[in-house]
């Protein structure tokens, strides 16, 4: 579902200043803090998921199971969801690693669905424009503050990349909203470009999660 026009523009974070450089040449202050950013979260919540199931354990008391059921159940999605970050962070790193940041302007917002998946287009666009979709890696669920004034890119549209928001720091991987209907761009490409995308870990569609 998406999210209503009339929303889309008032849909924004409140994230503080970011406590690295946003301004394209720090990207590797930005990975860092997501990694750490990450791992805070999860050990926010893990010990106690963990606690609460291994409990059942040393009571062996009957009418605790629902707990340590709850435990169980938590203990796995704080482990999913800290891979996903982490894994989101790292292909962010592989990609400006490979492609150099470039300041994009303006930002168009398309739309968010219920997913908390972002649709917009960048500006200065090679031909004709097409929408890209772009999760947080840290699962943020607006829109960043700003974010029409312009971003921070790397990568190869067609392909996908990522991007730094100027101020609140956002780190956000993206990709075709299309990634069929794109076809032809990459195979028209030429080598270079294609070759770049598969160091980069872009040349085929990943799960934005």
């Amino acid at each position: 579902m998406t999210v209503p026009e009339r929303w889309k523009d008032g849909l924004e974070s409140d994230t503080p200043p970011a406590p690295y450089a946003t301004d394209g040449s720090d990207f590797q202050g930005a990975v860092r803090y997501h990694y750490r950013n990450a791992l805070k979260k999860f050990l926010k919540y893990f010990p106690v998921f963990l606690l609460l199931w291994v409990q059942i354990f040393f009571t062996k008391i009957g009418y605790l199971l629902p707990v340590a059921i709850v435990g169980m159940l938590g203990t796995v999605f704080t482990l999913v969801l800290l891979y996903g970050r982490l894994s989101s962070t790292h292909k962010c790193s592989k990609i400006f690693r490979t492609y150099p940041l470039e300041f994009r302007t303006p930002v168009e917002k398309i739309g968010m669905e219920s997913t908390h998946t972002l649709y917009f287009r960048l500006g200065d666009q090679k031909g004709t424009p097409f929408t890209l979709r772009a999760k947080d890696v840290l699962g943020r669920r607006r829109w960043p503050v700003g974010i029409v004034d312009g971003v921070w890119f790397a990568g190869d549209e067609p392909f996908g990349g990522a991007m730094i928001v100027p101020g609140g720091g956002e780190l956000l991987l993206l990709q075709p909203r299309d990634w069929r209907e794109r076809e032809e761009d990459r195979n028209t490409a030429g080598p270079e470009r294609v070759e770049k995308a598969k160091r980069a870990g872009i040349h085929r569609p990943t799960r934005l999660s």
